[in-house]
């Protein structure tokens, strides 16, 4: 191969341009229509087409047989600026060309008129290099620009670009190039090329490519390196580091149905098998993101179905309508979090085995933070009227924490009912204490340990309260999600929507002592060992022994 594929490969016409269609029909009605601006701005990452483009419509203004705004590459001006001989277009790499001395060198050409052409087009990529001084020296070329003269600049960091530069340009943004449209640009490739190559090796590329259409012809050359006539998957797996997408949704699947051994196992083959971690942590969040923006609604697929084959969009969709919107967001927090620790674990597969443990095995509302200080807690919800003021006086309340507390959150399948307007017996909610303890324990034994010390103390209307024994186990009951996981869990099993406050302090001695002599079905205690043990889980302690 004389030329590298995505040189050999680049798109000569707009109608050849994958992609980037409001950009293209944009700029050949300007062509046709004769309406050209002095200055444009191509944004966008890397593999797009900036470049692409930009070179695509200076031969447009300068072709002298345009057919329905596109180059006919047969004139004089054609053949030249393909053959990038023409004197008439002007490529500056800023990266390498950012002084103002560089600047002030096309000013003083900028005034000579085109050579065979209609226009001198400067083509500027990576505009953002420039140097302040630079910049301001292009800001006054860009304000009275020659007639005969256009600019085109190109810049993956539109962020570093002074807003008076971008205000003198018409703005482009360029996409990512859809995972089908790269595909279909690759296959093209390989038939010409003479090669044999799998969809699914395909897809492998389009997806390491990440939506640029110069990595994946890069990688597909790469590839092609091999002299092998017939490309299957494995060897692409194998050349990249990558996995095959069946293995992501198999992920995915195991994750979502709580399936820890099996997860596990999985993760433990990719491990050996010598793929990417990285990589492969990277395309399980993005497919998990995919179900969860169905999940909220299945209208959300036209934002994904350019990245998805169609077998793989009904896969998608099937997951979405088993599975909750929390469901997915704790999952995908879990990972996002061991993405971020691959690279630095001196065993790789250790961030994504821990992930997997805690999205299949930890309840999406349950307390799923390690063992922290205790957290000030809203004493507006733990007041009432006849309760007598504790002897020790905690911070004042927050804005913060109120909003929080005020939170509600409930489990689809919980009744709607209107808080305030059922009554809760607090006899039923001392019934149902031992059932709320054994459903509560699988979703985290800590919770349900200090829960069997607490005691039904009163219910008014859909507000029950609940006596503790200490202070730090109102605090951490108190805590967020592990009220949110002791009230959805309640609310199922009486039926209603309600709201817990915890108290403690004298009010709990006289319920223990009420509850005690009465024929209530109450909880006993959990055992001091047991207690002990949770405690120390909760509070991060430990037993220092003389």
């Amino acid at each position: 191969m004389s030329n590298t594929l995505y040189r050999k490969y680049r798109p000569q016409t707009f109608a050849e341009v994958i992609g980037q269609q409001h950009i293209v029909r944009t700029l050949t009605n300007a062509v046709r229509s004769g309406r050209i601006g002095h200055a444009y701005l191509f944004t966008g990452p890397r593999g797009t087409g900036k470049t692409t483009i930009a070179r695509i419509f200076a031969k447009a203004v300068n072709c002298e047989h345009p057919k329905n705004g596109d180059p006919c590459l047969k004139c004089h001006v054609c053949k030249q600026i393909g053959e990038r001989t023409s004197l008439d277009i002007i490529e500056i790499d800023a990266a390498s060309n950012n002084s103002v001395d560089d600047i002030r060198e096309l000013r003083e050409t900028v005034n000579v008129p085109p050579t065979y052409g209609k226009c001198k087009v400067y083509i500027i990529d990576e505009v953002h290099m420039l140097s302040t001084g630079a910049f301001n020296a292009l800001l006054k070329t860009l304000e009275e620009p020659p007639a005969h003269a256009i600019f085109i600049l190109a810049t993956t960091e539109i962020h570093k670009v002074p807003d008076t530069i971008i205000s003198r340009c018409q703005r482009f943004d360029f996409g990512q190039l859809s995972i089908q449209g790269i595909i279909e640009k690759l296959s093209s490739i390989a038939k010409m090329e003479k090669v044999s190559i799998e969809p699914g090796a395909l897809e492998l590329i389009a997806v390491a490519a990440e939506g640029g259409m110069r990595d994946a012809e890069s990688l597909l050359e790469q590839i092609l390196s091999l002299e092998d006539k017939d490309i299957t998957a494995k060897e692409v797996q194998e050349i990249l580091g990558t996995t095959d997408h069946q293995l992501v949704e198999q992920m995915a699947a195991h994750l979502l149905e709580k399936a820890t051994e099996k997860a596990l196992a999985l993760a433990n083959d990719i491990a050996r098998d010598g793929f990417d971690l990285e990589i492969f942590s990277k395309l399980l969040l993005r497919h998990l993101r995919r179900i969860m923006l169905v999940t909220i609604a299945e209208t959300n697929t036209q934002w994904i179905a350019s990245e998805l084959t169609t077998e793989q969009l009904q896969t998608v969709v099937k997951l979405a309508k088993q599975h909750t919107p929390p469901e997915l967001t704790t999952i995908i927090q879990r990972f996002i979090s061991a993405q971020e620790k691959i690279k630095s674990s001196f065993i790789p597969q250790l961030p994504l085995e821990l992930a997997i443990v805690e999205a299949t095995t930890i309840h999406p509302h349950a307390d799923i933070s390690a063992p922290s200080q205790p957290t000030p807690t809203t004493q507006a919800s733990t007041s009432t009227k006849n309760e007598p003021a504790p002897v020790i006086m905690p911070p004042a309340p927050t804005t913060e924490n109120i909003s929080v507390q005020e939170v509600s959150e409930t489990p689809d399948d919980i009744p709607n009912t209107i808080e305030g307007t059922t009554q809760i017996d607090i006899t039923d909610v001392a019934n149902a204490w031992d059932r709320l303890l054994s459903d509560i324990k699988p979703l985290n034994h800590s919770l349900a340990a200090f829960l069997s010390n607490c005691q039904p103390l009163s219910a008014d209307g859909s507000k029950v309260t609940i006596a503790v024994p200490y202070a730090f186990y109102r605090e951490k009951l108190d805590e967020y999600q592990n009220k949110l996981t002791v009230e959805s869990t309640l609310a199922k099993i009486l039926g209603s929507k309600i709201r817990l406050v915890f108290v403690e302090g004298e009010k709990s001695a006289a319920v223990q002592s009420r509850m005690t002599s009465s024929n209530s079905t109450v909880t006993e205690p959990a055992p001091p060992a047991d207690l002990l043990s949770a405690a120390m889980k909760m509070m991060g302690g430990k037993i220092l022994e003389e």
